[in-house]
């Protein structure tokens, strides 16, 4: 399979409605899609979104930040312990979540390109990122997200997505 870069093209030509990010935790998701977010913004792209890299203590993850890839700014996202809403083993921050949902429906409607670090259960039960992700979709803006690999299809078929959708698998 091609890299990831290969299909920035395409997304900003339109030809493709989205590029998937899966692997494993620790593949390298997170840092791969502040690269190309890096790259759109260094090439003059408007891109938007979020990314949300680990919180370690001693190389353990004990939560996740949320950060717009515009502003830089960070909210805490989700800790493995309270308070928060308990979703599976985090507790997510309400502020850090409705920080998101502004940040992703402020690049539906502004964004070339808006990057999205993670879809995952929680936004396919409705929480989490949910809103905004459905702020992009509907506003049918060129999308590159990651989920884990065992996902995929069910994130593809929530977002509608063609079967077709290119996907970058990266190894642990």
């Amino acid at each position: 399979m091609e890299g990831p870069f290969a299909y920035l093209e395409k997304l900003l030509q339109g030809k493709a409605r989205a590029l998937i990010i899966t692997g494993p935790i620790g593949s390298g998701k997170t840092r791969t899609i502040a690269r190309l977010a890096a790259h759109l913004h260094s090439s003059g792209g408007k891109v938007g979104g979020v990314i949300s890299p680990r919180v370690l203590e001693r190389g353990a993850t004990v939560g996740y930040l949320v950060r717009d890839v515009c502003t830089g700014k960070e909210h805490i996202l989700c800790s493995n312990s309270p308070p928060g809403i308990k979703f599976r083993g985090y507790h997510f921050s309400p502020e850090g979540i409705a920080f998101a949902n502004r940040v992703l429906t402020r690049a539906a409607s502004e964004a070339q390109i808006v990057v999205i670090d993670e879809v995952g259960p929680f936004e396919l039960s409705g929480g989490g990122f949910a809103p905004g992700v459905m702020a992009v979709r509907k506003a049918r803006v060129p999308l590159i997200f990651s989920v884990r690999p065992h996902l995929v299809g069910r994130v593809s078929d929530w977002l509608e997505l063609p079967r077709a959708t290119p996907i970058v698998r990266l190894a642990p």
